[in-house]
């Protein structure tokens, strides 16, 4: 049996190297004497047409600014969670409750904001700023650490981050018919497909070649899920109050 992999959550990039190693690896084997040479064909274009979207959107000059922009936001949300989780030890406990009633705001919306996709990350960081906007004991929290304009840094950094991403969204859905979402499953759907006849051949037919090709395809999806785990294990968690 080929290992499982959730495709979703591998980033564009990841997604497309996989999808180009996959490809590769079938094609080494000879995909007409495993009998998969027409799902090969299909993945394999779909590959390539996914790979010329995900190129076009990278040429366009407003994803380098949303680069920029994703930077600024990150450094933001990092740096006053950091300032946060600081002042939680704090020698006077006026400021250490401050910070602990942020701290436990901040643990609702989960760990590693940073480290979510784009559109997550917008959406994580717009419920911060309401909470901190509109419940008072926050608010007085913020000015009790003297993080006031920090938070109005992160606010200021996700929308102008926000508008940039629909901006970069409506040029890049006029110049292509296609969206990169759209051609990622489409991608998905013909890897299943490959990977349906790969296994029910290597299941008729039991040969060398199918073990040989399921072999190399485990060990590549092997480490793209240990990619996924890494991730995971990475992601910074919010200091939980005292």
């Amino acid at each position: 049996m080929i290992n499982a992999i959730d495709l979703a959550k591998l980033r564009n990039g990841e997604f497309l190297q996989f999808g180009t190693n996959v490809s590769d690896l079938v094609e080494s084997n000879n995909p007409k004497g495993l009998n998969v040479e027409a799902q090969h064909v299909v993945f394999k274009t779909k590959v390539n047409e996914t790979s010329a979207l995900f190129n076009t959107e990278r040429s366009s000059a407003l994803t380098q600014e949303l680069v920029l922009l994703d930077e600024r936001r990150d450094r933001a949300v990092t740096g006053i969670t950091s300032a946060i989780a600081g002042y939680c030890s704090h020698f006077l406990p006026e400021t250490a409750l401050a910070a602990n009633l942020l701290a436990s705001d901040l643990q609702l919306f989960g760990a590693g904001v940073a480290r979510q996709n784009l559109q997550s990350e917008t959406a994580i960081i717009s419920g911060i700023s309401s909470d901190w906007e509109t419940k008072p004991e926050l608010t007085n929290a913020l000015a009790t650490l003297g993080l006031t304009l920090w938070a109005a840094e992160l606010k200021t950094a996700n929308q102008m981050f926000d508008q940039k991403y629909i901006d970069r969204t409506k040029e890049y859905g006029a110049a292509n018919p296609d969206t990169l979402k759209a051609k990622r499953e489409e991608t998905t759907i013909a890897y299943y497909e490959l990977r349906k006849y790969l296994e029910a051949y290597a299941t008729i037919q039991n040969t060398p070649d199918y073990k040989k090709v399921i072999s190399e395809l485990n060990a590549l999806i092997d480490q793209y899920n240990q990619l996924l785990t890494n991730r995971t294990k990475e992601a910074v968690t919010p200091p939980v109050a005292n």
